[in-house]
């Protein structure tokens, strides 16, 4: 007669429950190295995918270099210092920029002789805005200055060259007004045009 001892049962037993541990933790193993191949296959195939998107800063369009300005009235004493007056508003054409006002009483040298030349535009330049533009004053005077839009507002001096006094600036194309400072006095330009008690120049 055969009879199964408790011992032997308890054997087989014990070898079903491992070799189900086993089985479990290969199935576990390899659920989870295919997702860590999967994540580290994808990290070294694309990397940039992980990287954040780099930000393309867009650059900053330039300001305007002769922006609109209010009128001033400036006065230049014997030791070259500027002082401004109140500004008054007036409305101009853009891309004009107003200059500064001129006082009530503005000195005109009585002498004018169309043949002299006093403002002088540069031929363009490629790939430029600007324009040079040579003024010259031609009548006696110790100092001479030239104040105007495109000077923000500022006494800019000439120099003496020869028998007259000139200087050279870059202007962007448009109509502007201005004043020279003559010996401390606001002066027109009489080989200009005038407008409101001002020289006027067109820069085309």
């Amino acid at each position: 007669m055969q009879t199964n001892s408790p011992e032997l049962e308890t054997k087989s037993a014990n070898k079903d429950l491992w070799l189900f541990l086993i089985v479990l933790d290969v199935i576990f193993l390899c659920v989870f190295g295919f997702f860590l191949y999967k994540y580290f296959a994808a990290q070294v195939l694309n990397p940039s995918s992980s990287a954040p998107a780099p930000v393309v800063e867009e650059p900053a369009q330039p300001a305007d270099p002769l922006p609109e300005i209010a009128e001033e009235v400036v006065t230049v004493t014997e030791d070259n210092v500027v002082t401004p007056a109140p500004a008054v508003k007036e409305e101009v054409i853009v891309p004009q920029v107003v200059v500064p006002a001129a006082p009530a009483e503005v000195a005109v040298a009585e002498k004018q002789t169309p043949a002299k030349q006093s403002i002088v535009v540069a031929p363009a330049v490629a790939n430029s805005k600007y324009r040079r533009v040579t003024f010259k004053w031609f009548e006696p005077a110790e100092t001479v200055a030239i104040v105007s839009g495109f000077t923000n507002r500022k006494a800019q001096a000439l120099k003496k060259v020869g028998d007259h006094w000139e200087t050279t600036l870059s202007i962007a194309p448009g109509t502007y007004k201005f004043l020279y400072v003559v010996d401390g006095k606001n002066t027109r330009d009489p080989y200009a045009e005038e407008k409101d008690g001002r020289s006027v120049v067109v820069i085309k």
